[in-house]
Parts: structure tokens; C-alpha cells; sequence
């Protein structure tokens, strides 16, 4: 939006059932002027139809995966290539979504874009989902493939070992989809991305211009490098080491080393994962490291959608720097002793007082 439409966009929203002309005499502006002004708003999803009708802001908007998640979990030291006594649990998952319902406990209004089957699987995830607060009515179901499953392994220390994704459903959700969803994203505050889309879907996004502040997560070593396209676009960038060395193909070590790097591709902002180190949060002005909190794992699956969760409602909180990467960390660090992949008591109080006993 240039600073011109930004005027015509602010007065319209000031005086929506002004006429071109009063709306001219108001910028000192010729008619016709704000009338090709209000065409190329509306044609960006700025303006909805008659009377000059704003989006009403949405908060927190993610576009990512939805799935159905199986963990099973060691009662001993796994023995591969054999069957292993243990537990096994079902729960609604995937990065988007995750990142979605935890941001719903901690009381941001958040809605989520995804897609599912048109199957049981899929009607289950929306309900669960929207049992957490999340807004669902943007979740799609296809009618043709199935609902994506992620099967994941856990040692007996909660650690991952292997993890199967059949995620094809995600490749679906495309432009073509996307196009019908541009007002939602021009009335999104906050807009977080992740790398389980394709590379095409991101690349559609980095020529979109959402006035927004943007969020992306890496998800993957090997997804991660999906996000360059976007890079210059970022407000914030959540990496681990390796999702950053795969990003840059970089081998760089240190991570002010790498985060320097990401910084110089454009991105504002980035929250690097240290693993059991902690954190780092890195931008042009401040470099700040975090250790984590001792804690005793039962999975680690989810935790990273936590963390991501936990620093955006600290952010808009507008808390000290340290105390957003500490919230954060207690988030990761909760629910790393939870056995699914969302706290289901995931919220201030909760957190502060766990924060206490550590």
C-alpha cells in the first residue's frame, strides 16, 4: 500500500459512508483521483463492496498443516527392528494448526487456514480444534484426498526417533484457493506462514502485499530452504541451527553467526532454537541468549509450536525482550512434559507458576 492509498484507506475507514467526492474535499484531493484510489483498494481486498465496508481485523491468521497425530512412547530403551511395549496416543496436530491452538489458550484471537479430508479424521481435527478456540471456518476439506497423519516414535525419555508425515493434502491447498482468501489476509495483524506448503503457495505469498507483520517457521532441515523467497519479507523467522544452515546453505557454527546471516537476507528478526540450550533472539539492534528450563520430557513433539506461540502472545503483550524469551521457553518447556503435542492448559497463570517451581 503506498502512502497515498494509505490516507484514502485510513479515510475511508474514518467516514464509510462518505461519497468520492466529500472523501476528496476531505485529502484535498481531485474525485477521480480517490475513485482509481478506492478501485485498486478493492481490487487488493481492502475494500469490501458497497458503502466502502472494511475487513474487520483478525487477529492472528496462520496458514499451515492440520493433522491427525499418533505418538507412541517407549516404557523402556527402544529396541529397533522389534516390537517395544510402550503407549500410544491420538490428538490433533500439525505445525499450523499447533501453533494455532496454543495461541487460542493463551487467549489471542486466532484463525486458522488449512486443509483436510472429507473424511472422519478430518471432522474430528476441525471439532477438536475448534473446541480450543481456534476459529475453523477457513479450514478447508478436500473431497478426495485424506486427512494428513503423522506417526512419530518417542523413546523411553521422551525423545523422537522416527516420525512417518503423509502429508500430501497439504499440496492442495494452492493459489488458485488462496486468491479467494485475500481479505481475510489484508485483515490479519499478525500473519504466520510455515514451510510444510509448497514452494509455489510461498512464493505467492512474498508477492502478496499484506499489510501485515509476518511470521514464518522453518518446520524442517529439508523444508526450510522453501522459505527464501519470502525471506525479505519477515518481521520474525523461527529456525533451529540446522533449519538455518539449510536455509543459507551455510556452515556456519556459531548462532549469532547464523542469525547475522538470515538478518542480512532481509529478515527483521529472528528466534533461534539452541535445542537444550536454550534460545536466540537476534535482530539489527539486539542479540539476547536464553537457556532453557530444566524439565523432564515426555515428548518433544509440539514444543517448538510453543515456543512459537508462546513469544508472539508475549510480544503482544509487550513485555521486556527477556521476558518474552523466558514465556516462551516455559511454553516449549511445558510442553515438552505433556504427552500431546498442545498443553491443554496452556495459558498465563499456568505458565507463570510453572515458571516458579523451576
Amino acid at each position: 500500500m503506498t502512502e497515498v492509498e494509505s490516507r484514502v484507506f485510513n479515510a475511508v475507514k474514518r467516514h464509510p459512508m462518505a461519497s468520492q467526492q466529500q472523501l476528496a474535499d476531505l485529502l484535498g484531493m481531485s474525485r477521480e483521483s480517490i475513485a482509481g484510489h478506492i478501485m485498486r483498494l478493492t481490487r487488493q481486498g481492502l475494500i469490501l463492496g458497497k458503502g466502502y465496508i472494511v475487513p474487520s481485523q483478525n487477529g492472528i491468521v496462520i496458514v499451515g498443516g492440520s493433522n491427525l497425530d499418533i505418538h507412541g512412547k517407549s516404557r523402556s530403551p527402544l529396541c529397533l527392528e522389534d516390537s517395544n511395549p510402550g503407549d500410544v496416543i491420538q490428538s490433533p496436530g500439525g505445525v499450523g494448526r499447533n501453533i494455532a491452538e496454543n495461541l487460542a489458550h493463551l487467549g489471542e484471537p486466532t484463525t486458522l487456514l488449512s486443509m483436510v479430508g472429507m473424511d472422519p479424521s478430518g471432522d474430528w481435527v476441525i471439532e477438536q480444534t475448534q473446541l480450543s478456540g481456534v476459529n475453523t471456518e477457513n479450514i478447508i476439506q478436500h473431497p478426495e484426498y485424506p486427512t494428513s497423519t503423522y506417526l512419530a516414535v518417542n523413546d523411553d525419555q521422551g525423545q523422537l526417533v522416527a516420525a512417518i508425515a503423509d502429508m500430501r493434502i497439504i499440496d492442495a491447498l494452492d493459489s488458485s484457493l488462496l486468491n479467494t482468501k485475500t481479505s481475510l489476509f489484508h485483515s490479519a495483524q499478525c500473519l504466520i506462514i510455515e514451510a510444510n506448503l509448497t514452494s509455489s503457495v510461498i512464493e505467492w505469498f512474498s508477492h502478496q502485499p499484506f499489510q501485515t507483520f509476518w511470521v514464518a517457521d522453518a518446520v524442517s532441515a529439508s523444508k526450510a530452504p522453501r522459505l527464501r523467497p519470502i525471506l525479505s519479507r519477515l518481521n520474525l523467522l523461527k529456525v533451529n541451527q540446522d533449519e538455518a544452515r539449510a536455509i543459507l546453505d551455510s556452515s556456519a557454527q556459531q548462532p549469532t553467526a547464523l542469525a547475522s546471516e538470515l538478518l542480512d537476507t532481509g529478515v527483521s528478526a529472528v528466534l533461534l532454537s539452541l535445542g537444550d540450550q536454550g534460545m536466540l533472539y537476534q535482530d539489527k539492534t539486539q542479540s539476547l541468549e536464553i537457556p532453557c528450563y530444566q524439565t523432564t520430557p515426555i515428548s518433544d513433539t509440539g514444543a517448538g509450536d510453543a515456543l512459537l506461540a508462546g513469544f508472539i502472545h508475549a510480544r503482544n503483550k509487550e513485555w521486556p525482550l527477556k521476558e518474552q524469551l523466558n514465556f516462551s521457553l516455559a511454553c516449549a518447556g511445558i510442553t515438552l512434559e505433556c504427552q500431546h503435542a498442545n498443553h491443554p492448559n496452556l495459558n498465563d497463570p499456568t505458565i507463570h507458576t510453572w515458571m516458579k517451581t523451576r
